[in-house]
C-alpha cells in the first residue's frame, strides 16, 4: 500500500496503555494523488476511510491535489498557512539549499508546532476532528508525512499511552518508508544546483528526512512552555480526561 501513497501507513498494533491501536482506524502518509484503482479501492473498502484530514498550506494543495473519494468527508487544517518564512515542503527547500541549515531549520519547524498560535489552533482542531470520527479511518497527512504529520501522530500516539520508543519507532519509519522520494528530491536538487559541494548535497538531505532531534524539538518547547505534556494537553488541545478515553475507546484495542 505505502507503495502508491507517499510515506503511507497505518499506526494499528503500536503499543499503548491497555492494548494496541486499533487496525484501520489511524493512517498516515503524504498526499492521495494519481491513485490507482486498486488503491482506491483498498482506501474505501478495506481501510474503511471516512475522513481525510490535510495539513498542508493552499499552494502545497494546488500543486498536489488530493483525488476525491466517494463517501470520504475532506478537512483542511493548515498548520503553517500563515507562516510565510517557515516552510515544511521539500520542494520550497530548494529554495534555500546553500543559504540556510537544514538541521536547524527543522528544529526550529518543530518548535514552530507549539509556539505558534495558528499551528496550536490547528493541532487543537485535529483532535476535535479525532474525536468526531468514531466509525471509519481517519487519514491525516502533508506534502511528505513526516513533520506536521509525524508531530500529529506522535500526539496521538503519547495520548493513547504509547512509549517514547514506540513514537520514535514510528516517526523515524519514515526514513525508511520514503528512501526513493529522498533520493528524488535529492537529484531534483542537483538539477538544480549542479554546483552543490558535498556539504550543500548532505545539508539539503537533512529536509528530506526525519531525525530524533526535529520532533524532540517540538516535546522540548513544550516542556520550556507548559512544564509537561500532559499540561500541554489540557491548555492546549483543551483535550478533558474524558475526552481521552472517549480516544482511547475509539483507537484503542485489546492485544
Amino acid at each position: 500500500m505505502h507503495t502508491k501513497i507517499l510515506n503511507f501507513r497505518d499506526l494499528a498494533g503500536i503499543p499503548v496503555t491497555n492494548g494496541v491501536v486499533k487496525p484501520h482506524k489511524l493512517l498516515r502518509g503524504g498526499p492521495l494523488e494519481n491513485l490507482d484503482d486498486q488503491t482506491r479501492a483498498r482506501l474505501v473498502d478495506e481501510f474503511e476511510l471516512t475522513h481525510v484530514i490535510d495539513l498542508r498550506t493552499l499552494n502545497e494543495q494546488d500543486r498536489q491535489p488530493n483525488e476525491i473519494l466517494d463517501g470520504v468527508r475532506y478537512t483542511h487544517l493548515d498548520i503553517l498557512g500563515k507562516r510565510e518564512r517557515t516552510t515544511a515542503d521539500p520542494m520550497e527547500m530548494l529554495k534555500m539549499v546553500k543559504d540556510v541549515n537544514s538541521v536547524e531549520h527543522m528544529q526550529s519547524l518543530n518548535d514552530t508546532f507549539i509556539r505558534d498560535e495558528d499551528a496550536r489552533n490547528e493541532y487543537r482542531q485535529f483532535f476535535k476532528e479525532l474525536l468526531n470520527n468514531p466509525e471509519g479511518a481517519t487519514y491525516f497527512h502533508c506534502s511528505a508525512g513526516k513533520d506536521r504529520t509525524g508531530f500529529a501522530a506522535a500526539q496521538i500516539l503519547k495520548i493513547l499511552g504509547a512509549s517514547r520508543e514506540s513514537i520514535l519507532e514510528d516517526y523515524l519509519m519514515t526514513n525508511i518508508l520514503n528512501k526513493d522520494n529522498q533520493k528524488r528530491m535529492v537529484d531534483l536538487m542537483l538539477e538544480q544546483h549542479p554546483d552543490a559541494t558535498h556539504e550543500q548535497i548532505e545539508n539539503y538531505r537533512g529536509y528530506t528526512m526525519v531525525a530524533e532531534s526535529y520532533i524532540q524539538a517540538a516535546f522540548d518547547a513544550i516542556d520550556e512552555d507548559y512544564g509537561d505534556f500532559d499540561t500541554y494537553v489540557a491548555e492546549v488541545l483543551e483535550l478533558t480526561a474524558d475526552d481521552i478515553e472517549i480516544l482511547k475507546t475509539i483507537y484503542v484495542t485489546e492485544q
